[in-house]
């Protein structure tokens, strides 16, 4: 029985591209969708940059206690940009604010201090050579210079499976960053469908022609997923795609699930 069958038919309609990649927690592959190439990764790219945070804590390269001024606002998601009599936060509240609520000013302070280029040293000795920190948010003249934050599914759902497997590390603080990604607020997209209350460490990520996300879904037989999506020309129908995704992934994983929202049934 093909548990992903839903998905794959929602996928034939997708007015737009995507790549996805789901597993279980030993690494055997449950759907794949061009799950090697890399996608525009939106906020996505935000996991790898906490994870070397708290990873480099460990090693005692930083403390998360460490306060920096907030510094200069930029827009997009987050809440920094309207709280104008906040003017210093600690690493580990601006890591927060990147996962909880994406920030984008967090994320950049985040990346001053880390350093693009230790954020790739990092996801190269974790195994994601196509996946890439480029830039910061908002940085547009970097992006037409070319440099674009890229993930692919397959190593972004790597990086979710260290964390499962305690070794961003060790298990203490990859279950600090689990327990950041478990309050990540955007459940509109793989966790669209799934039971309220349900608690799955992700990361959502948006752009305009794009909806991401990744996820830990808990079970008797956790799964692993992530989805790209880019050159969307109608970013209703990813949503829903993704939402399909989640919810086959929710019963993939061992878990009793509803029927799909009517809505979906004739197209799913």
């Amino acid at each position: 029985m093909d548990l992903f069958a839903p998905a794959r038919a929602a996928l034939a309609s997708l007015p737009g591209e995507a790549s996805a990649f789901a597993s279980d927690a030993e690494g055997r592959a449950l759907f794949c969708e061009r799950e090697d190439e890399p996608f525009p990764s939106a906020s996505v790219i935000k996991l790898p940059l906490v994870m070397t945070l708290y990873a480099d804590a460990v090693r005692g390269l930083l403390d998360l206690d460490e306060l920096l001024a907030v510094g200069d606002r930029v827009d997009g998601s987050g809440v920094l940009r309207h709280m104008r009599d906040v003017e210093r936060l600690s690493l580990r509240d601006l890591a927060l604010l990147a996962i909880i609520v994406s920030d984008n000013t967090a994320t950049n302070r985040l990346i001053e201090r880390v350093g693009l280029e230790r954020v790739g040293e990092r996801m190269r000795e974790w195994g994601c050579e196509r996946s890439r920190l480029s830039r910061k948010m908002y940085d547009f003249e970097a992006a037409k210079r070319g440099h674009e934050n890229v993930m692919t599914a397959r190593e972004t759902v790597s990086l979710l499976a260290r964390l499962v497997r305690g070794e961003c590390e060790d298990r203490p603080t990859s279950d600090a960053v689990l327990a950041v990604l478990e309050q990540c607020q955007d459940r509109t997209m793989l966790l669209r469908y799934l039971p309220y209350g349900a608690k799955v460490p992700h990361k959502t990520g948006t752009l305009d022609e794009s909806r991401n996300d990744a996820a830990i879904v808990p079970g008797e037989r956790p799964v692993i997923v992530a989805a790209f999506t880019r050159r969307l020309r109608d970013t209703g129908p990813a949503i829903s795609w993704l939402g399909i995704l989640g919810w086959c992934a929710h019963r993939a994983a061992g878990n009793p699930g509803g029927p799909l929202p009517p809505e979906l049934t004739r197209t799913a």
